[in-house]
């Protein structure tokens, strides 16, 4: 992947008293677009870094009296996903080789002239793995959730596949047809074929890389963080490939060295003539395996076509957003899912400023493709875990879970910066947006409240100008249900 791409969504704090050294890092991090804070005074960093706890964070020792441990433990209380990047004199670097376990990832020198440059590709480094990281707890999340389906009929099957006759077609259908989602029926392929080992890579457009969601009969580490990003150059030619049944070279070789095995077979998965992911074993795929396989497919697809329908229900046509249907639906689920996990859910309601001044003065289209443009904003800066919905002519609102009114805030900034740097600028305006924020459960009790507070929050900076962010102010009485941690 680029992760030049993403840089927008990390910050990074620096610390140096060397001012030419400050000066380079913090243009180097700002030519790649990394948000950044430069800082000559230790104490004034930390008041920073409690307040909005960066990704990274790169420290001189050369300039502080306070030790590296010190410096650490107190960083860390801000937020303990915080990775650390030192630099030091030459003779000191050594005294260092035992502190990653501590988040510090590397260590410079911090008298060479190239160091800008290596502070740069670690910082590429660590963002790149935070991504990487984020995506796969959201796929690892989504696959949790049919775990303990049909157990009367997978004991049935077990019993069935001891027997010497091969099962009809009818039979294997049905029990392929008995699955409710597109991860339960790989799970049934798994029981069908139970001596192959299998891992499955579904292919994210959005992100043209193929991440492991699924397996059996692989050891553990084998699809611990598994993923393999398709250059955009080389993707017509490497799905005509696997189309063709040949594996590309550069994923052959990566898997190789993944497994290390260089027997790798594939089946790929094709919908509408597109991949939609591929199955790996390291055995040989025999004709009955291969058969189940087709029949399995031919499932899938009619998975894929009945779940349209309902797609169309739930999805608003201009944006690709969840509707105000879904987002009635799955609010109050998501509130109730908090409460019984202790954890907080935000709420960020955005509308554009001046809409219907642009809409009267630039006509309907013009509207939509400021709307749409809008929501691309919005999709880029997100988590994959959030819900994004237009729940009106001009408002989205982002369902944030387990994320408290500080990370919303943060959210909301990166939002407002990202849509600067758009420039969508029609007829000579810039497009900018107000925000309104709210939280269960630290400013509401419930679902209702928290969405007529964050409403409240985007009426009211709506109206000192725009292009400002609003939290709601709970009532003094106000008592949260659960404490959160700041």
């Amino acid at each position: 992947m680029n992760i030049r791409e993403y840089s927008s969504q990390f910050s990074v704090s620096i610390f140096t008293q060397d001012v030419n050294l400050g000066t380079q890092i913090k243009h180097a991090l700002t030519q790649a677009g990394y948000e950044n804070y430069y800082f000559a005074d230790v104490d004034e960093q930390l008041v920073r870094i409690e307040d909005n706890p960066p990704h990274v964070v790169i420290f001189d020792i050369r300039g502080s009296l306070m030790a590296p441990h010190e410096y650490i433990q107190k960083t860390l209380q801000a937020s303990k996903e915080i990775k650390f990047i030192f630099l030091a004199p030459p003779e000191q670097i050594a005294a260092f080789k035992n502190y990653k376990k501590f988040n510090v990832y590397s260590v410079f020198n911090a008298t060479e002239q190239a160091v800008d440059h290596q502070v740069l590709q670690s910082v590429d480094n660590i963002c790149e793995i935070i991504f990487r990281t984020y995506q796969n707890e959201q796929l690892v999340e989504d696959l949790q959730k049919e775990t303990q389906a049909k157990q009367v009929l997978q004991n049935t099957l077990t019993d069935e596949r001891k027997a010497p006759e091969i099962r009809p077609y009818q039979l294997r259908i049905a029990e392929y047809k008995s699955a409710t989602s597109k991860e339960d029926l790989l799970n049934v392929f798994y029981q069908q074929t139970p001596t192959q080992s299998w891992i499955y890579l579904k292919f994210v457009p959005s992100i043209e890389t193929f991440i492991c969601v699924s397996y059996s009969q692989v050891p553990e580490d084998w699809v611990e963080g598994l993923s393999y990003k398709v250059a955009t150059k080389d993707r017509d030619n490497f799905m005509s490939q696997l189309f063709t049944g040949a594996l590309p070279s550069n994923l052959g070789n990566y898997l190789k060295n993944k497994f290390g095995t260089d027997r790798i077979k594939f089946l790929p998965m094709i919908i509408r003539d597109k991949i939609e992911g591929i199955l790996i074993s390291t055995q040989e795929i025999s004709a009955e395996v291969a058969e189940d396989f087709s029949l399995m497919s031919l499932v899938y697809t009619l998975l894929v076509y009945e779940a349209e329908p309902k797609q169309l229900d739930i999805e608003d046509h201009l944006t690709g957003f969840y509707n105000q249907l879904f987002y009635s639906r799955v609010l109050e689920r998501e509130v109730d899912r908090s409460k019984r996990g202790l954890v907080p859910i935000s709420l960020v309601k955005i509308s554009i400023d001046k809409f219907p001044e642009f809409e009267a003065s630039l006509g309907r289209d013009a509207a939509d493709q400021i709307l749409r443009s809008v929501s691309e904003v919005i999709k880029a800066t997100s988590r994959l875990n959030d819900y994004l919905c237009r729940t009106g002519e001009n408002e989205f609102t982002l369902i944030l879970t387990n994320c408290n009114r500080k990370g919303a805030a943060i959210r909301s900034e990166r939002f407002r910066q990202a849509l600067h740097k758009e420039k969508l600028i029609r007829a000579g305006v810039t497009i900018t947006a107000s925000q309104g924020i709210s939280e269960y459960p630290s400013l509401t009790h419930n679902a209702f409240d928290l969405d007529d507070s964050s409403a409240r929050a985007l009426n009211f900076i709506s109206q000192k100008g725009g292009d400002k962010i609003c939290i709601y102010k709970p009532p003094v009485e106000h008592k949260p249900d659960f404490v959160v941690e700041s």
